[in-house]
């Protein structure tokens, strides 16, 4: 069983990163899967792609024998030996870079895991299965298996997309209170919630609102008092067994001061 682990941030990973993403690999003492031959092929193209783009020198002249010696392998249709050297030629081509991550794998008989302790969130792959883990989060693998499934994207509940309120100011003149809320997904221990202003025309003279994020065990969450304008927000769930989720399709709202009566009395009574 091989695990891979590389910054999520840019959004590439391994081989597929046309600048090199630095990549920290950590293989049990198992033998590597079984490679199925779209995987190797698709090596293959990669590395001859960096074979090209690549100057002339030592490390191409090495990768290049790796590369010939992959083709090989994948003629006679051993493709997990092909794969295997494809990953060499490609790892000459594109070397370990610093990068300012640092995860900790440990392996407990069958089993590995990989703990995220600092940096931004970074991407594990095992046996062709991915999980990004934000720092403080791990993930376990069993040996012979592949990353648990993804938990499922939370459902908004409230409030319906693009839903008006209309609020009294409070003394800054900010809006609230909002509660957005989201149904239960299997096996999620915590969500963490997104609200994001929409843009703001610059003529039209009103500071944007700053993004709020929160993290919580409950599926509602109360905003505090916001400017008046429209957002956007998300939710993501959390387990502690298969990771993180996509965040959920986004809901809108609009926040709307409530417009002031002023009564005026007269002589035959009230008037508004």
């Amino acid at each position: 069983m091989g695990l891979t682990v590389v910054p999520s941030a840019p959004a590439v990973m391994g081989r597929e990163s046309s600048e090199g993403a630095a990549r920290l690999a950590a293989t049990t003492s198992a033998s590597p899967p079984k490679a199925e031959p779209q995987t190797a092929r698709k090596a293959l193209e990669m590395s001859r792609a960096a074979l090209k783009a690549a100057p002339d020198d030592a490390r191409r002249r090495e990768a290049e024998v790796r590369l010939k010696d992959a083709e090989t392998h994948f003629r006679e249709a051993r493709y997990s030996d092909a794969l295997h050297k494809a990953d060499e030629a490609w790892a000459l081509l594109n070397p370990p870079q610093p990068s300012n991550f640092t995860v900790e794998v440990d392996h407990d008989g069958g089993s590995t895991t990989v703990t995220h302790r600092h940096g931004p969130p970074v991407t594990v792959e095992a046996q062709h299965a991915t999980r990004i883990l934000a720092r403080g989060e791990s993930v376990r693998v069993q040996q012979g298996t592949v990353l648990p499934e993804a938990p499922t994207a939370p459902q908004p509940l409230q409030p319906t997309d693009k839903y008006r309120f209309t609020l009294k100011p409070t003394p800054p003149g900010l809006l609230g209170p909002v509660t957005l809320s989201w149904a239960a997904v299997p096996g999620a221990t915590r969500y963490e919630v997104e609200v994001l202003p929409e843009a703001v025309p610059a003529e039209a003279g009103v500071e944007p609102a700053s993004p709020v994020r929160a993290v919580l065990g409950a599926r509602q969450w109360t905003l505090p008092a916001l400017p008046a304008g429209r957002y956007r927000w998300t939710v993501t769930a959390v387990s502690p067994d298969q990771g993180r989720s996509v965040p959920s399709a986004p809901r809108r709202f609009e926040l709307a001061a409530d417009a002031l009566e002023l009564n005026v009395k007269v002589k035959d009574g009230w008037q508004k």
